[in-house]
């Protein structure tokens, strides 16, 4: 019996030296060659294949090879391996410091083998407070046993160690006095000796004589010191046993229960899986005493079979604080909430080892997580084409996400007997979960996918073969209809953009446009095509041949033309896409959109950053040069006097320099906006009107039109004649605004229009006396443009906040909001000379 357990013992402490997890004979030759490297001592391969049980054992392993392998792993007391080809452990007494010590040499050996084989540095992970709690609570109470139950990938394991290490195992433990025996049970189970019981298996590992009676000895210490002994079993998802015998274990942990029901001195904690929980509860199941002793914990959902709850967003801020201290607030909410399962923590770190300055502002990370996650449990696991047919078969019955995301299991019978293996790995994986529910009394069983976007990227998989790998218009087309008015469509969209990304087809991207897209989903979707193109370029520099090849920038630049300066995904892709711009033509635009944004913010030292870069950056083909506006109101932010042809122009009204009767493009666009800013510093709301009115002479048939850029225009000459012209014509364009506003089906106005327009209806109603609700809508536009850095606007809504109160004749009002907007410009740096 003792000699099994030490070669059970010598075999676990091989394969966590060599880092194998499942062992093959190939790998015996490696394993003969390492020993042979470190000790300079020689055991065959073939004598590794008779410990590991591929090959005859027709003797008892000499003194030579045990010794032998108690040096390649690093034990001192290589006698005690020696006793396996002894007659056992000594005979005689046990005393109770020797338990409690051997129980301490293994629990730190446990513990040591988690930190080795912790997911990211051991020093990263945090102790759960949940689960502090409910060991707490367990460990007071009259309960024998609990269990911590979730689908992979909840850090149980790390979630035990840190629970021994914080009560038992250091200085300061809350339960120092007591003792702690943290078994795994590849460690503990023997195979060889599967007749044993629970209490003898622990037996053999405390090294204590077969004869004697562990639970007295914990008992007489127990009524002498008032010490517990708690048991912490972890491993059952790593322990690859026949089913018959797995419940035999079962069955042996369930009489070790019963044997320990009026022992309140001994606890037994354990760690499974949703699906092992739910066939260990089969055991217990028609026993009403032992699910009496049984601890459920503080947070046991019954219909996800889980008491680990996801970490909670402290949590996760405090693990990403450790593994990426300088970049802690940038990551996306989307991100953050997929971080709160500790599995994709440790796929995260390994994308940041890999590219330490991968950033994001979408949820590019979240893709290639959920990517990494799937090659790594299905693609590169065992069955994994028996695997993939199952899976393609759940979407199939699902009606390709168009019904429940549920599938009957009797709708399935075929492939459960034909892939038995591969389901119950995607089962033990936590891909798919099985669900009961009562119909009619009747008791039915239903599989489904236990992650959305886990369903998502196969039901994406799915739709690709079905379109044979081709991603044209009709794919888009029919993503659109199918999935309309549906949260699936818009993440099969990444999906689909993710794809022509890797595969380098960039012209497909122009169908991403041409959906019915808002202008949320629309920016949304540029900021993460630019993220991923990105990510491409660092790993593939010809990405960004490929990107001047087939003409992208083209297609992305005509997308910014909205100006949607409220979202930020819209600015985080005009910066990300700046990045990856090599011709001068595409990046004056980029940068002059950023330019522009640097100026709303009124932020001296950004304007004079970008000054320098745009100034190498070639603009002879612009109606107006985006540096020379960008000086000139850099000059006047910092109270230097210039003279310049355009400021000449401004104030003579003169405005033949946009004589241009071309069609109305980006580059455009971003020359009549500058100009209308450079007004604004240096002119005055009649300027803005009569720029506006060239522009419509220039191109009319812009205001014939429903694009994004008409309706903004619309809405700053709305402001501009509601400021310096109010009147019927500006009353009227006020309520054709607003209607717009309203018909979202027809009108797509982006959140910064939508702001502009509000700005304009908060000065109608000071004009019109309903001063309470102006001034709720400028208020309300003060917050918009605070969150945004849009320092200008914000001013303005200052403006017209004391303009409210001046005509109310509240001057107690009026000096709390112009100190109010001189508190707002110092505490951004604003300069006041030229904007007060």
């Amino acid at each position: 019996m003792e000699e099994l357990s030490t070669l059970s013992e010598v075999k676990s402490l091989i394969l966590l030296k060599t880092g194998i997890r499942t062992i093959t004979p190939a790998d015996c030759k490696r394993i003969s060659i390492e020993i042979s490297k470190t000790l300079n001592k020689n055991v065959s391969e073939t004598t590794i294949k008779r410990l590991f049980g591929f090959a005859v054992v027709k003797h008892n392993f000499s003194k030579f090879t045990l010794t032998t392998l108690s040096e390649y792993v690093n034990r001192e007391e290589s006698e005690r391996w020696t006793l396996a080809s002894g007659t056992g452990a000594p005979e005689g007494s046990t005393k109770w410091d020797d338990i409690r010590a051997n129980a301490k040499r293994i629990t730190e050996y446990t513990l040591k083998s988690v930190r080795n084989r912790s997911g990211i540095p051991y020093e990263m992970t945090i102790s759960r407070k949940f689960a502090e709690h409910d060991l707490n609570d367990f460990f007071k109470s009259s309960f024998s046993f609990t269990c911590f139950i979730s689908q992979p990938g909840y850090g149980k394991t790390i979630l035990m160690s840190h629970l021994v290490e914080k009560f038992f195992t250091t200085k300061d433990a809350t339960y120092q006095d007591s003792s702690a025996l943290f078994l795994t049970v590849n460690n503990f189970y023997n195979q060889e000796q599967q007749s044993m019981t629970f209490e003898e298996q622990m037996k053999v590992q405390l090294k204590m004589n077969h004869k004697e009676s562990l639970l007295e000895y914990i008992q007489n210490n127990y009524a002498l010191t008032g010490r517990k002994f708690v048991i912490f079993l972890d491993g059952f998802s790593e322990l690859i046993i026949k089913k018959d015998m797995k419940k035999q274990l079962f069955e042996s942990i369930t009489n070790f229960i019963c044997a320990i029901e009026n022992i309140d001195c001994i606890k037994l904690v354990m760690s499974m899986r949703s699906t092992t929980w739910m066939r260990f509860f089969d055991c217990i199941r028609h026993s009403a005493f032992l699910k009496s002793k049984w601890f459920p914990g503080n947070y046991f959902s019954q219909s996800d079979v889980s008491n680990v709850p996801p970490l909670t967003g402290k949590e996760v801020d405090m693990i990403i604080s450790k593994v990426n201290p300088n970049e802690f607030n940038e990551l996306s909410t989307k991100l953050k909430s997929q971080l709160k399962f500790p599995l994709y923590i440790q796929l995260y770190y390994q994308l940041k080892e890999e590219d330490p300055y991968f950033i994001n502002a979408t949820s590019i990370t979240f893709h290639e997580l959920i990517s990494r996650f799937i090659q790594e449990k299905i693609y590169r696991s065992n069955y994994y084409t028996e695997k993939i047919l199952f899976l393609k078969k759940v979407i199939q019955l699902t009606d390709y996400g168009k019904k429940e995301d549920t599938v009957p299991k009797n709708l399935l019978i075929a492939e459960l007997s034909a892939f038995k293996n591969a389901y119950m790995e995607l089962l033990s994986e936590g891909i798919l979960m099985e669900e009961k529910s009562q119909d009619d009394y009747q008791p039915k069983e239903y599989v489904r996918f236990i992650y959305p976007h886990i369903f998502e990227y196969f039901l994406f998989i799915e739709l690709l073969e079905k379109f044979h790998l081709q991603v044209d218009w009709h794919f888009f087309q029919h993503i659109q209809q199918t999935y309309e008015n549906n949260n699936t469509r818009f993440h099969l969209l990444q999906w689909i953009i993710r794809f022509i990304i890797k595969i380098g087809d960039f012209k497909s991207l122009n169908h991403v446009f041409e959906l019915q897209l808002d202008y949320f989903e629309r920016n949304y979707l540029m900021l993460f095509i630019a993220e991923n193109l990105r990510f491409r370029t660092r790993g593939n520099p010809d990405t960004l041949k490929l990107l001047t090849a087939q003409n992208l920038h083209e297609t992305l630049t005509r997308q910014l033309i909205n100006f949607d300066f409220v979202d930020s995904c819209y600015k985080d892709a005009v910066a990300v896409l700046a990045e990856i711009t090599e011709g001068d033509e595409y990046k004056i635009i980029y940068q002059s959109i950023l330019t522009v944004i640097d100026i709303l913010s009124l932020n001296v030292e950004r304007i004079a950053e970008r000054l320098e870069i745009i100034q190498g950056i070639s603009a002879d083909d612009w109606p107006v040069k985006p540096y020379d506006v960008a000086i000139l109101i850099y000059n006047k932010l910092t109270d230097r006097v210039q003279s310049h042809e355009l400021l000449t122009s401004i104030r003579n009204s003169d405005f033949s320099f946009l004589d241009n009767n071309g069609p109305i493009d980006t580059k455009k666009g971003i020359s009549y906006l500058m100009i209308l800013l450079l007004n604004i510093f240096y002119g005055d709301d009649r300027g803005s009107i009569l720029i506006i009115d060239k522009i419509a002479r220039q191109q009319p048939g812009l205001f014939y039109t429903r694009c994004a850029f008409t309706i903004f225009i619309c809405n700053i000459l709305a402001l501009s004649r509601s400021k310096a012209m109010p009147g019927k014509k500006t009353d009227q364009m006020e309520r054709i605004l607003v209607q717009m506003h309203r018909d979202k089906q027809r009108y797509k106005l982006t959140e910064y229009s939508a702001s502009i327009l509000k700005l304009m209806q908060a000065n109608q109603l000071r004009l019109r006396g309903e001063f309470l609700l102006a001034y709720e809508y400028a208020n309300d536009c003060i917050q918009i443009f605070k969150r945004n850095d849009l320092n200008l606007n914000c001013l303005w809504a200052y403006d017209i906040i004391i303009a409210i109160f001046k005509d109310l004749r509240d001057q107690g009002k009026v000096n709390e909001y112009k100190y109010e907007k001189i508190c707002f410009m110092e505490d951004r740096d604003i300069p006041q000379k030229g904007l007060m």
